[in-house]
């Protein structure tokens, strides 16, 4: 099973407070790929006290990714108290306007418009949110994080076929190689076999050297240990894709690695044409499945 780390839900519903009136709270939840489990939550004034707990949720059942939780409410005054004025700021007001009239000799008399029209004379208390406004909007966003995953889920499965469709296109091309190999290696050993019978009998040191040097040369072209490590990597990687586990994108992504140095390291040691060919084709196949693993929780 993959899981993506991809995503996006969102859920509407209605909030009454203890006076009757009502407002639509509107909760959004967009996931994007990250190295680590990241999370920012944007909270109306009233709700941010509930911010540290959400985090702890989002990240209980996510996981991995980089979360953005929007929270939006279309009436704000939903989470304010009682307006009170505020005594200490018109008294500042009026003693200023008076300041200002006599030091300017200006007439004129100030009227109670005038008051209200001055910013900041009248402020809303903040109300302490409620534990069952509290409990409605973690229910809310317990739904909505499931809606995510599904949406995770969803995308996985698309980055499981690709995944796989990309594993047997690397196995091709790996028996590809290794059906070559058994023909360059043989035709290789013909040749040192050849040159062993043509070495000079008279000097036996000069012999032994030279059939070291040809062994050796047999042995740095070998890849059948790269192979072999090869397809068991291949065979790890596939059986990571499928398995129950929820998050693997970090060892799968460490597994492609290994099969991109095993690649590298065939391709460097036997320099036959048509074996570079098929590693080429490998190490594609491996740079697309590593992108797509980024995106992998």
């Amino acid at each position: 099973m993959i899981v993506s780390m991809t995503g996006f839900a969102s859920k509407t519903l209605i909030l009454t407070d203890k006076e009757g009136a009502q407002s639509q709270l509107t909760l959004s939840l967009k996931s994007l790929n990250s190295r680590y489990f990241e999370a920012t939550c944007k909270l109306p004034a009233a709700l941010t006290t509930l911010e540290t707990d959400l985090i702890k949720l989002l990240k209980n059942k996510l996981h991995r990714g980089y979360i953005v939780l929007l929270v939006q409410v279309n009436n704000p005054n939903l989470f304010k108290g009682s307006v009170q004025a505020d005594i200490a700021i018109a008294k500042s007001y009026l003693e200023s306007i008076k300041q200002i009239q006599k030091e300017c000799s200006l007439e004129g008399s100030i009227t109670i418009d005038d008051i209200l029209s001055l910013p900041n004379i009248f402020a809303a208390e903040e109300k302490t949110i409620d534990e069952t406004t509290k409990k409605i909007i973690f229910d809310a966003v317990h739904t909505v994080i499931d809606e995510l995953i599904k949406a995770r889920m969803a995308e996985g499965n698309a980055l499981q076929k690709d995944l796989l469709a990309r594993i047997e296109i690397m196995h091709k091309n790996i028996l590809s190689i290794e059906k070559i190999f058994e023909t360059v290696m043989k035709k290789k050993k013909e040749e040192v076999n050849q040159r062993l019978r043509e070495l000079p009998l008279n000097s036996q040191d000069v012999a032994d050297m030279q059939r070291a040097t040809l062994y050796l040369e047999l042995d740095k072209m070998d890849i059948h240990e790269e192979i072999v490590r090869f397809n068991n990597h291949l065979e790890t990687f596939k059986k990571n894709i499928v398995s129950s586990e929820e998050e693997k994108g970090r060892r799968l992504d460490f597994i492609l690695q290994e099969l991109a140095r095993e690649t590298n390291t065939i391709a460097a040691k036997c320099g036959d044409a048509e074996i570079s060919g098929h590693a080429i084709n490998i190490k594609v196949e491996v740079e697309k499945a590593r992108e797509q693993v980024q995106n992998i929780v």
